[in-house]
C-alpha cells in the first residue's frame, strides 16, 4: 500500500513500499498459473514438458536410485540379462547398464545445457548490438559469422575436440573444452536470429521514444529491446538442445568423447556394436534413452513455439 502526505510546495509525496513475500508468493502462483494454462493449450508442449520432466526427476534423483558404481566390472556377469539385481542388464564388462544410463544422462544433459548456455551469452550480445548500431558494426559482425557458418560444424567440433585429446586435456577439462566447441558453434546461428529480430524491432515506437528522451544506445539495446525478442531465441534454444545431444552422442560413437569408463551413451552404443547378435538389448537402452532426450526436447521446443509466436497461436 502506498501512504501519501503533502509535502512543502503542496507536492504530494508517495511513499511506496516493497511488495510483501505474501504479494511476491502471489505473483509467483500467478505466474506458474499462466504457464500451466498455455501448456495445456498446445498438446505438443505438455507431451515434451512431461517427458522432460519424468527424465529430470530421474536424473536429479540418480545418486539416490542407483545402487552400483556405474565403472564397476565384474566379470562373472557379463552381458547378464534383466533381473532384480540388475534392473537393465550389464554390458560386456558386467557394469550395470541401468547405472551407466542414468549417470551418463546427468553428464550429458549438464553438457548440452552448459554448451548452450554459453552460446546464448555470446552470441545475443553480439547479435544485438551488431543489429542496433548497424552501419561498419553490422557489416564486420556479420561478415565474421557468416565466415563462422561457412565452416561445417561437424568438423569445427572435431577439430576443437582433436586438439583437447592432443593437449592431454582429459577428466573436468575434456568436458569443458566440448562445452566451448558445442557452444562456440552455436553463436554464430543466435547472432543471426538476434541481430535480424532487432532491426525489425528497433523501428518501434518505444526504441524513438527512448532516443528523445536521452537513454544511452547500450540501455536501449541490451534493457529495451533485447526483453521483447527473447521468445525466438528461448525456442531456438530449446530446439537446439536435441541437436546438441546427438552431437555429443555422434562424438562418443566416433571415440572423441570422454575416455572409458566413463558413463556415456554413445560410447556405450558404439561399444554394444559387437555384441548385438549375442545382446541386442546393451545396445538398445543407450540407443532409446539418446532417441528419448532429444525428442522431449524437440517436442517442447516445437510446443514452445506455437505459444510463444502470436501467429501460429491465432490459427
Amino acid at each position: 500500500m502506498a501512504n501519501t502526505d503533502i509535502g512543502h510546495g503542496g507536492r504530494e509525496a508517495v511513499d511506496i513500499h516493497p511488495p510483501t513475500m505474501a504479494e511476491r508468493l502471489a505473483l509467483v502462483r500467478q505466474w506458474f498459473s499462466n504457464a500451466w494454462y498455455e501448456l495445456r493449450k498446445s498438446k505438443t508442449a505438455l507431451a515434451g514438458f512431461l517427458m522432460l520432466s519424468v527424465l529430470g526427476v530421474f536424473l536429479i534423483l540418480t545418486p539416490w536410485i542407483t545402487t552400483w558404481d556405474p565403472v564397476k566390472q565384474d566379470y562373472r556377469a557379463r552381458l547378464a540379462p534383466p533381473s532384480a539385481e540388475h534392473i537393465l542388464g550389464t554390458d560386456r564388462l558386467g557394469r550395470d547398464i541401468y547405472s551407466r544410463l542414468l549417470w551418463g544422462g546427468r553428464r550429458l544433459v549438464t553438457i548440452s545445457l552448459l554448451a548452450v548456455a554459453f552460446g546464448l551469452m555470446i552470441g545475443i550480445p553480439y547479435g544485438v548490438l551488431s543489429g542496433y548500431f548497424g552501419g561498419w558494426t553490422d557489416t564486420v559482425g556479420m561478415r565474421v559469422v557468416d565466415g563462422l557458418l561457412a565452416f561445417p560444424g561437424l568438423l569445427l567440433y572435431l577439430l576443437i575436440v582433436t586438439l583437447a585429446r592432443e593437449w592431454k586435456l582429459e577428466g573436468i577439462y575434456n568436458d569443458l573444452i566440448l562445452v566451448f566447441a558445442l557452444g562456440f558453434a552455436f553463436f554464430p546461428e543466435v547472432a543471426r536470429l538476434a541481430r535480424g529480430s532487432v532491426l525489425s524491432e528497433k523501428k518501434r515506437e518505444y526504441v524513438e521514444a527512448s532516443l528523445v528522451m536521452g537513454e544511452k544506445d547500450s540501455y536501449i539495446a541490451l534493457r529495451q529491446i533485447l526483453p521483447n525478442i527473447v521468445s525466438p531465441l528461448i525456442v531456438n534454444a530449446t530446439v537446439r538442445l536435441g541437436f546438441v545431444i546427438l552431437i555429443i552422442a555422434a562424438l562418443s560413437f566416433l571415440g572423441l568423447g570422454s575416455p572409458p569408463p566413463t558413463p556415456d551413451w554413445g560410447a556405450d552404443l558404439a561399444a554394444a556394436r559387437d555384441y548385438m547378435e549375442k545382446a541386442p538389448m546393451i545396445a538398445v537402452w543407450p540407443g532409446l534413452a539418446i532417441c528419448y532426450t532429444v525428442l522431449a526436447f524437440n517436442l517442447f521446443g516445437d510446443g514452445l513455439r506455437d505459444i510463444l509466436d502470436p501467429r501460429l497461436a491465432e490459427r
